[in-house]
């Protein structure tokens, strides 16, 4: 489901006239059109309490772990365990008959020197560290060939995550000096698959949504981008919960027994009742759960601190979406799993109160989140908590479809690491007649096979790059430039460079849309 699909139809919602009041008012609103579940709509008061024992019932279910697999390869270069996406082609907000643009690309392979990296504290005083990243400059020269002043806005697309765009985000500049630019960033740019087992590998069939499933091939962004959607999707303003009534438990001062070997994991559990169709409750801090959707029970656990902790937790909160919880108890364990039965005394101070949902979700877990973060330009404190509150809504415990891989509703900042096409925007102006040149500056990760995989291409990086893939801007001509530094041998390619007579410009044919580069380093290195 993309961010243009957001919002549910009102239509045939059991809601009160008061909830449905608010989702027709929602429906108006030019926000993303994710699907709210339509009980969304409690409020409580405030209270605090010391709590003690209880007892659980109920099944748990089986952990799942993630994980994603590639390999082999096709006509258009190999097939990556590890793909970076390619180098988009800059695209106009509006196509103009008036512009054209000669595209200048060069792949630089200067940070593939080795570095020596000082570490005193080894035997050997250091080590060598050897980037396979490559230096991108995109250019264009972009003509007006109109009798008056042409200001446009352009989109610069870039593939990344919200945790590496610090290192990966370009800088964008006309004329050498730099643009002001702001970041928009699409969805998650892949989907989900299963948790993989014998009876699916011969059969490459891989049902369920355990697993992350990141795009693959240039394909993929094709399919993605080509019919304008997701652009369309990125432009579109994020979801505010800020008008979604919220219910917060509190849990501090954790306390019990010190762990030994009587105690060797003391944990306190809360277990509560709910109405697994009229209320999510997310969770921060806990790591444990288990869930009796028949019985009507939920229960969340977690280790209680002991001295020496480094990184203590110190809150675990309980975030309800809906109706409320009720039977609220707690129990000490002496250690952790849900077949244990053997108690002890444990317990701590619970607070109850009511906000809405964007608050709680930004005090009680995305602030701290978002002070750990190494920044990057454009990357603002609303658009980080947008992204974040757009994953849960369309793939976690909020949606009305949740992804298994966050049925256990405990929140996470997955948001942050998942691939996503992003963009650079930015208004400027060709004179009459004239050209200016705007000039994109990354660092592009390579594709690879995983170390341990023991492929044919292990020791190869490959790098790509689309001609004209989503974009509506009209190049005239496009070359591409390699600056091998000696660093490198050529496996495969549909480039055309020629290193042993010197062939390091190659002009490209806009028909061809998808160019690669499979490269390993030289025998010297």
């Amino acid at each position: 489901m993309n961010r243009l699909d957001y919002m549910a139809q009102v239509e045939g919602l059991h809601a009160s006239p008061e909830l449905r009041a608010r989702l027709d008012a929602l429906a108006r609103e030019p926000r993303p059109r994710r699907r709210f579940k339509p009980w969304m709509g409690v409020c409580a008061a405030l209270a605090v309490v010391v709590i003690g024992a209880g007892v659980f019932s109920g099944a748990i279910p089986l952990p799942r772990f993630g994980g994603s697999a590639g390999g082999g390869g096709h006509d258009e270069g190999s097939t990556f365990m590890s793909y970076a996406g390619p180098v988009f082609p800059l695209t106009l907000g509006e196509e103009n008959d008036n512009i054209t643009a000669e595209r200048d690309v060069t792949l630089d392979f200067a940070s593939w020197e080795p570095v020596w990296v000082e570490t005193p504290e080894m035997d050997a005083g250091g080590y060598w560290s050897r980037s396979t990243d490559i230096l991108v400059t995109d250019s264009y020269t972009l003509t007006n060939h109109s009798d008056t002043d042409q200001s446009i806005t352009i989109y610069y697309p870039f593939v990344s995550s919200v945790q590496q765009l610090w290192e990966e985000s370009p800088t964008l500049t006309v004329d050498g000096q730099a643009l002001e630019t702001s970041l928009r960033a699409g969805d998650y740019s892949g989907g989900f698959q299963g948790a993989w087992g014998e009876e699916f590998q011969a059969t490459g069939e891989n049902p369920g949504t355990a697993n992350l499933l990141y795009p693959e091939s240039w394909e993929d962004y094709k399919a993605l981008l080509a019919d304008g959607s997701y652009l369309e999707g990125a432009l579109t303003q994020l979801p505010d919960l800020s008008h979604v009534p919220a219910i917060v438990y509190r849990f501090t001062d954790a306390w019990g027994g010190p762990e030994d070997e009587e105690h060797p994991n003391p944990t306190l559990r809360v277990l509560f009742s709910l109405d697994y169709a009229k209320t999510a409750v997310l969770s921060t801090g806990f790591h444990a759960g288990m869930y009796d959707r028949e019985n009507g029970i939920m229960g969340k656990g977690f280790s209680i601190p002991q001295p020496g902790d480094l990184h203590p937790t110190e809150e675990w909160c309980l975030i309800v979406v809906g109706e409320d919880i009720s039977d609220i108890t707690t129990q000490g364990y002496v250690t952790g799993g849900w077949d244990t039965e053997e108690t002890m005394e444990a317990g701590a101070t619970m607070e109850r109160y009511e906000t809405d949902l964007a608050t709680a979700l930004r005090t009680h877990y995305l602030d701290q989140a978002w002070e750990r973060l190494e920044k990057a330009p454009g990357m603002t404190y609303e658009l980080y908590c947008g992204l974040a509150f757009d994953f849960y809504l369309t793939y976690g415990s909020l949606s009305d479809h949740p992804m298994e891989r966050y049925d256990d509703s405990m929140l996470n900042t997955e948001f942050a690491l998942v691939d996503r096409v992003f963009y650079l925007t930015g208004e400027l102006t060709i004179p009459a007649g004239g050209s200016v040149t705007l000039t994109a500056n990354m660092t592009k990760e390579a594709s690879y096979d995983h170390y341990c995989a023991h492929t044919e291409n292990q020791g190869v990086y490959g790098y790509d790059l689309v001609t004209q893939l989503g974009s509506n801007l009209t190049c005239t001509s496009q070359t591409a430039t390699l600056e091998d530094r000696g660093f490198i041998e050529i496996v495969r390619q549909n480039f055309g460079f020629d290193l042993d007579n010197g062939v390091n410009t190659v002009t490209l044919d806009p028909a061809q849309e998808h160019y690669y580069m499979e490269v390993r380093r030289t025998a010297d290195e």
